[in-house]
């Protein structure tokens, strides 16, 4: 049985749904076990009785090389963006570029503006503020812009309009269309609470 991605809680007794995605495109879930899957897909390692499928490789069977490939493949938005406090929404995006795609570093600040001009209705001093100044909406965004530049085959984004306002929520709710227009073939699934 293949997977884009898959997880089977422990069988410890509770009923337990899985999380099982066949195919690329979006997707939207509701998970009893959200907190688990995000907690596998950070490290890639699923706790004891669990199991973790990505683009049909059974996570627990890979050795770290393999692993540490994989996670090149995936990216992941949580939903208070998870941005790194001392940095500004800049250096939150470029830093993962720099590190893992330096010759993208060049071109990076002008796909930045292209995506933020997408989204419409940014305060335009965004890129220069720390993320203890910035709305939820704002760090939410410049986490997705982050993940859009690793150009990931997988997108997992956490509760996207989950506590936002009307205009907001519909800006984010784009985050799905960007994404896919972007990285044809791709899977973006919006984890809910």
């Amino acid at each position: 049985m293949s997977a884009v991605l898959g997880y089977e809680p422990p069988h410890d007794g509770a009923a337990r749904e899985r999380v099982w995605l066949d195919a690329p495109g979006r997707h939207r879930l509701s998970s009893a076990c959200k907190d688990e899957l995000l907690a596998a897909l950070y490290d890639l390692r699923p706790r004891a009785g669990a199991r973790l499928v990505l683009f049909g490789a059974d996570v627990a069977a890979l050795d770290q090389a393999e692993r540490s490939a994989l996670m090149r493949r995936v990216s992941f938005v949580p939903a208070n963006g998870g941005l790194m406090s001392s940095l500004n929404a800049w250096e939150n995006i470029s830093l993962p570029v720099a590190y893992h795609a330096a010759h993208k570093l060049p071109g990076a600040a002008h796909e930045v503006r292209g995506l933020l001009e997408q989204f419409g209705g940014v305060d335009e001093d965004l890129l220069a503020k720390l993320p203890e100044h910035m709305t939820l909406y704002e760090r939410r965004l410049a986490a997705y812009i982050r993940a859009l530049l690793e150009d990931p085959e997988l997108l997992v984004m956490e509760c996207v309009g989950a506590g936002l306002g009307p205009i907001k929520r519909r800006r984010a709710a784009r985050f799905a269309e960007v994404y896919q227009a972007r990285r044809p073939g791709g899977t973006f699934v919006q984890l809910d609470a």
